[in-house]
Order: structure tokens, then sequence, then C-alpha cells
């Protein structure tokens, strides 16, 4: 599948590995290795992606995934995890974006939602911990809230992001952050200062023309 062209990619999709495929989504030349895969309308992956053992891949509207990223899950049928509800799952809300050679650890849910973006270069989401008094290995879902974004060199280990907040370039999170409007940063992150709601990123709005243009150019980096 990774080779042919887009036409017949999405006939092997829907018919041979039962993915939900919008005939505008763009499928380029990546590794993906999922249980289940929904792509909306004018979603993206781009070439150079490998994508694998996760339970489940969602795309909304708009949403992208550019290039040279790594995201793996471990399956539900691992011993490594106890947790009976651990979700190996990537979902991006509609518009969401995560951009280049990230590395992305799905052993339990990331989400971003709707607007949100990974952004810049090599950041590093973990959604597992070993747990040094039990001596086991535990999950925990990470959630990047509405309109949020996460700069260049970023490291979170098993902490979200609250909504319409900026995490500055080299941060370290390793706990729930919860001020909205907030911009973080340091190592461990913490806030800095409020933001003001008039923030143009904040307000983002049928932004499909412009991810494509974006998204298109990061291909060619």
């Amino acid at each position: 599948m990774v080779v042919l062209p887009q036409r017949l990619k999405h006939l092997l999709a829907r018919h041979v590995l039962k993915w939900e495929i919008h005939p505008t989504a763009y499928v380029g030349r990546s590794l993906i290795l999922v249980d289940k895969v929904t792509l909306g309308p004018g979603s993206s992956i781009g070439p150079g992606n490998v994508i694998r053992d996760l339970a489940e891949l969602r795309l909304g509207e708009g949403a992208s995934i550019a290039t040279r990223n790594r995201i793996a899950g471990i399956p539900l049928s691992s011993t490594v995890f106890t947790k009976p509800t651990r979700d190996p799952s990537l979902v991006l809300g509609d518009y969401a974006m995560i951009t280049v050679a990230h590395e992305l650890d799905c052993s339990d849910r990331i989400e971003l939602e709707d607007y949100a973006v990974v952004a810049g270069f090599r950041c590093s989401i973990l959604t597992h911990n070993l747990n040094l008094v039990k001596d086991r290995f535990e999950s925990k879902p990470v959630v990047l809230g509405a309109r949020s974004v996460v700069m260049s060199n970023c490291t979170l280990l098993s902490a979200g992001v609250p909504e319409r907040s900026i995490i500055s370039a080299g941060s370290v999170v390793t706990t729930p952050l919860t001020a909205n409007l907030t911009l973080y940063r340091g190592n461990p992150a913490e806030a800095v200062r409020a933001l003001p709601e008039s923030l143009r990123f904040f307000h983002r709005v049928g932004l499909q023309a412009q991810i494509a243009d974006e998204v298109a150019a990061l291909q060619d980096l």
C-alpha cells in the first residue's frame, strides 16, 4: 500500500483493510500498522511516518500528521501493563496537527483536541512510566487541550496540557498543568505569564487550505 497511487491506496484501505477514509483524505508513503483507522475530510498523513501497534488512529476534519514522526503503541495483548482500561490510540480533533520528527509513545491514549498542535521538531510525548515503588510499568492518557501548542523539543511525561495554552520550546512537563490561557516554560514547566484571549492563534477557523499548504511545505523539508 505504501507505494500505490492515491486512488488505489484508498480502494485498498477501504475494501481490504476496512479503514474509514474520506475521499478527500491524503495518505503519503508512510508505514501504518493499526487495528482501526478513521481519516476525516481533508485530513492528511505525510510521508516518512511510522505508526504502529495502535488500537485506533483517528484524524478529524483537516487534521494532519506531517512527516518523519515515530508513533508507537503497545498492543493490549501485551503483559507489560496490568491496567485493564489502557487504550493505545492516537486521536486528533478537527484541524489538530503533528508536524515533523516527533516521538509519541501511545502505550495509552494520546489525544489532541480541536486545533491543538505539536509544533516544530523533536517533541516527545510519553504515556507510560516505571513505578519504582511497585516495580511495574504504568500508563496514563495524555490530552492536549483545544487550541494549545507544544513547541520544539518539549517532553511531556504522562501529563497533559490545558486548552489555549503554550508550552515554550525545550520545556519538560512532569505534572498536570491546569491554567488555561497561560505560557508555561522550564524543567519542570511552570506558569510564566497569562496570555491574552485575543491571541490570533486561539481563534483560527477554516484552516483546511492553510494546513494543506503548510503540510505540503513540510513534506519538502
